[in-house]
């Protein structure tokens, strides 16, 4: 890894390359060559599909110069007659333009790109679409082939980079491991920030790793409450939009599309080996590093054995090694003018770096659409999938980082040995997990989710649609702990069961007459979730192999619990979208929903929601120029959140113990204040966007600014222990997020060659702020919450170095010595006690500062895309600048810092060595102020992912009965510039270390067929 750039550096380089090819591609247009005179008169039959396979009927062939053309047939085939030398323009909607010089070919096979910078593209907005060039909300998207150029287990991960404003993070590197995603910022502080996803209609907010990405169409997502409030209190967070692939009018065509790949840990750890180590011992015990003398007064004999012949063991490179990612899937698609079908098979592996860990997924989805009548249409989209994730404890990756590198974790005859250190006699081989029948961490999930609808077109311009989403879940966790640690061995196994519905009756008014276009939408809808836990833990199982299975056998049972909960939604909504003369566009929405969760008087809440755009390109003043498309809009839009859990307003008891004369008895007590006034969160955002294109369209984005404001917080109240409770849950405080966004897409090269070169671009901003808490303006030490800050931030002291032996006295002044953290006075007290933020002479707790947050400066993400022949090849860039990070690789508490156990080789002080990283060991007491090294810049820019493929000639592979076939290899976190280069810095909640899987590199070579 690399020092990263300074931001104003890195963006100078990114515009004015940008700006720069622009100019190139248009100060040097191609010179027109005359084809010579045709000398030949030849038919021309060809046949045009899309990049599918799929036949393009209704497109247009045509002769350039001339008036001599014609159009495709239902199968994509045609005949035109031609001279040689003439050039055949091919074209359709939504996709590129076409030209091809006639040479002595009688037949052509013609494969139509999809045109991305066609703004009268139609996206999905919520219980109906639009044209891209008509919305009035702030709404970004991502398509099937940007997602399927990085090979990943979920969507989510799929689309880092893409879309601006959505910060998207993986939580660490174990298979199946949670993605964060946030759009525009954190509003809540205890409740969740994620937001509802909507598959097909349905909404959800369970497990989307049980979906295959292989399934989506397309994905946008709703980011301002003009354009979420039509979901009202699920869309708080904002929307996730997942529409599947359907079948398409034609003949039947199968796909095959599948990977593998090999997973490298990224890491830079560099441990000490077994000299490094002795050395560090000794230093922390007041001895020359090179002085061997004393080595028998804290090392085994084992270990100075090795020591003096060079046996040394790194543990690293025993826990961890290879993991490995393949995908396959088979679909079938197709239909008539009857009905349309999509039917796919998936199966998804991924073996993590550490052994035992790995995610497994089998799915079917099944898509049909039937056209019974002229006015009925009926419709399932189904998935039914399973999964198995694997996890290790963090015991053999963390502990072999600190196990002496002095002994190894066998015998002479190879025999596993539970305890190989004798000077750590209770310390376990790191290795120990790794063994049959010691641990087992298992989690099965099943989940079938499906929508069911009806569709009656009364008119051409009324229709109703009836939506059935049922979503079942059911998963099984089972662990186990063996015996060679010398404990008890233990299991336990817990089980849920959720099953929730939503049904939903939408009724649609669709009108255009004159210079009006007029669409109504309105709603009814009730959702409803029940969810059902259980569990059981025992000890001392009598077999081994029966693990978690049979805990009826236990010798003691632990545990015995269940739970339930139950909650339901009921909602109606109303929208109206209304266009002028093409360029005045308006939308109305309101929504009122009733939550079951809250208490009766604060149930319902409604959230209205306007937004207006204007299309100054429309104006005769601006139809001249290079000014292609300008549209500004506005929005403002209110949204909800219950964020409590369901009987919650009723209070709750907990099981409590009494004596009653001699004998104890068991009771029942309050244990949670039942508080029948709470209410919704609102979030209140205020959105202005302006879109543009320029040249044609062939450059075109968005630029947006937006302001959140959510209060009424539910956040809980600490009590005086004297009332006999910690807490009551109260609406306190509140939070803002304001931010921008910019994103740009640009065709910088299209030659009649073939060669075309685009590129995505996005950068967004958001600033969270806690505006009020508890005490009005007060902070919050406690919970680590303050005023104009984010909700998560590091809190602690500033390390300015390390004493060095010049500064002896000044650091008795303040009880330290050469070799010790040095901590930056930066704050006081005046006579009256209040914070003076200025030096005082006195490190003490006023000195601690909030250093930095989770959040980033800002994010973003470019994609460069370029063709040429067959070949094609793109790079993602993903960049996530001025977040802070927390290594607990460099967490120097307790006695890791004391020559007792091992450690990365860290650069730290001796009188030799006037470092200002790290302190010098001591093996008498933990460094003074230890925490504050562990703080890093977590900045990185990633080249996220390569992806190199080549689709071969139609001609070739036809007489093999393919339609198209490609080859790729991409590869998944190539390069990683970073000031902090001991791991990937990538983290979800800022904190890396032996507690959080590494992330990985991942290879991958792949094959896509149709037939």
């Amino acid at each position: 890894m690399k020092k990263i750039t300074p931001f104003n550096y890195v963006m100078v380089v990114i515009l004015g390359f940008f700006m720069f090819t622009t100019l190139l591609t248009h100060a040097n247009p191609e010179r027109s060559v005359q084809p010579e005179e045709s000398q030949l008169f030849i038919t021309i039959t060809g046949t045009v599909v899309d990049t599918d396979g799929l036949p393009v009927p209704g497109a247009t062939v045509v002769i350039e110069g001339s008036t001599t053309g014609t159009v495709t047939d239902i199968e994509g085939r045609f005949s035109i007659e031609a001279d040689e030398g003439d050039v055949l323009q091919i074209s359709f909607i939504g996709y590129q333009s076409q030209r091809i010089t006639i040479a002595n070919q009688s037949n052509l096979d013609i494969v139509l790109q999809e045109d991305q910078s066609d703004l009268e593209e139609v996206v999905v907005v919520g219980y109906g679409t639009q044209r891209k060039s008509d919305l009035t909300g702030a709404i970004s998207s991502v398509t099937s082939k940007d997602l399927q150029e990085t090979p990943a287990g979920n969507f989510l991960e799929q689309s880092q980079g893409r879309l601006a404003g959505v910060d998207i993070v993986r939580a660490n590197g174990s298979p199946g491991a949670p993605v964060q995603i946030r759009i525009r910022g954190n509003r809540s502080i205890n409740a969740s920030n994620d937001p509802l996803y909507v598959i097909d209609g349905i909404p959800t907010s369970a497990n989307i790793s049980d979906f295959n990405p292989n399934d989506i169409e397309s994905m946008e997502v709703l980011k301002d409450a003009s354009a979420v409030a039509i979901y009202g209190s699920r869309g708080a967070n904002g929307v996730v939009l997942i529409t599947t692939k359907r079948g398409k009018t034609g003949k039947a065509v199968i796909s095959y599309d599948g990977y593998y790949g090999v997973k490298q840990p990224i890491q830079d750890l560099n441990l000490m080996d077994g000299r490094q180590f002795a050395a560090y011992s000794r230093i922390a015990r007041g001895y020359d590093g090179d002085d061997s003398s004393f080595d028998n007064n804290f090392l085994a004999p084992l270990e100075i054995e090795n020591l003096q012949a060079g046996r040394f063991t790194n543990w690293l490179d025993l826990a961890i090694q290879s993991g490995s990612q393949q995908d396959h899937q088979v679909s079938v698609s197709g239909g008539t003018d009857k009905i349309n079908y999509y039917v796919s098979g998936s199966f998804f592996n991924e073996d993590g770096y550490i052994p035992g860990t790995n995610f497994e997924r089998t799915a079917v989805r099944v898509n049909l659409e039937s056209q019974l009548t002229d006015k009925l249409r009926l419709g399932l989209s189904g998935t039914v999938s399973i999964s198995e994730r694997n996890q290790m404890s963090n015991a053999p990756y963390n502990n072999s980082l600190g196990y002496s590198p002095l002994v190894g974790p066998t015998d002479e005859e190879g025999n596993f040995l539970a305890f190989p250190n004798p000077r750590e006699g209770l310390l376990a081989n790191p290795l120990l997990n790794y063994q049959p029948y010691q641990y087992v961490d298992e989690t099965r999930r099943h989940r079938i989710f499906a929508n069911i609808f009806a569709e009656y077109q009364f008119n051409d311009h009324l229709k109703l649609r009836v939506n059935y989403g049922p979503d079942f879940n059911l998963a099984r966790r089972g662990r186990y702990t063996g015996l060679l640690e010398g404990n008890i061995n233990q299991g336990s196994v817990e089980n849920a069961m959720d099953f929730a519905y939503t049904q939903e009756n939408i009724l649609s008014y669709d009108r255009t007459f004159g210079k009006h276009a007029l669409n109504l939408v309105g709603l009814f809808s009730i959702q409803a979730s029940r969810f059902e836990e259980s569990s059981l833990s025992g000890q001392d199982i009598p077999i081994e192999k029966s693990l978690f299975y049979d805990l009826g056998s236990s010798s003691t049972i632990t545990g015995i619990g269940s739970s339930l909960g139950d909650w339901g939604l009921m909602s109606y909504m109303g929208r109206a979208n209304y266009r002028f003369d093409d360029k005045f566009l308006f939308t109305l929405t309101g929504r009122a929903d009733g939550s079951s969760r809250l208490a009766e008087g604060n149930k319902w809440a409604f959230f209205p929601a306007f937004s207006a755009g204007y299309i100054l390109t429309e104006e005769e003043f601006l139809q001249r120029g290079n000014v292609s498309f300008l549209k500004l809009r506005a929005g403002y839009g209110e949204v909800g959140n219950t964020a409590i859990d369901p009987f919650q307003t009723l209070g709750g008891l907990e099981r409590t113990t009494y004596i009653f004369g001699s004998n104890a008895g068991f009771g029942y007590g309050n244990n949670l204040i039942p508080n029948p006034d709470l209410r919704w969160e609102i979030s209140k955002t205020v959105n202005v966007g302006l879109d543009y294109g320029f040249l044609d369209d062939r450059i075109n984005g968005s630029l947006e600014y937006y302001v959140t404001n959510t209060s009424d917080l539910l956040l809980n109240r600490l009590l005086p222990i004297t009332s006999g409770y910690n807490s009551v849950l109260q609406n306190i405080g509140s939070t803002r997020n304001s931010g921008w966004e910019l994103s740009t897409n640009a065709n910088l090269l299209n030659r009649p060659s073939g060669f075309r070169w685009d590129i995505n671009m996005n950068v967004f901003s958001n600033r969270e702020q806690i505006i009020e808490l508890f005490d009005g303006q007060s902070d919050d030490v406690g919970n680590q919450w303050f005023i104009g800050e984010p909700v998560n931030v590091f809190y602690s002291f500033e390390q300015g170095g390390i004493w060095q032996s010049d500064e002896a006295d000044l650091a008795a002044d303040f009880g330290q010595e050469p070799g010790d953290i040095r901590i930056n006075d930066v704050n006081g007290r005046d006579a009256d006690g209040e914070l003076t933020k200025e030096p005082d002479g006195n490190i003490n707790a006023d000195d601690r500062k909030v250093l930095g947050s989770t959040v980033p400066s800002w994010s973003g993400g470019l994609t460069n895309r370029i063709s040429f022949k067959g070949f094609d090849l793109s790079i993602l860039v993903h960049a996530r600048m001025g977040q802070m990070l927390r290594s607990d690789y460099h967490n120097l508490g307790g006695n890791n810092w004391q020559g007792r156990y091992n450690s990365i080789n860290l650069d730290y002080w001796t009188p030799n060595n006037p470092t200002n990283a790290i302190p010098m060991p001591n093996a008498g007491d933990a460094p003074l102020y230890s925490d504050a090294v562990r703080y890093f810049d977590g900045s990185y820019i990633k080249i996220r992912n390569i992806a190199l493929g080549y689709n071969f000639n139609p001609d070739w592979i036809s007489k093999l009965g393919l339609s198209s076939a490609r080859i790729y290899s991409t590869v998944n976190n190539a390069f990683i510039f970073s000031p902090y280069s001991t791991v990937d810095p990538e983290t979800s909640n800022g904190i890396v270390g032996g507690g959080s899987p590494l992330t990985t590199a991942t290879y991958i070579f792949g094959l896509n067929l149709k037939f």
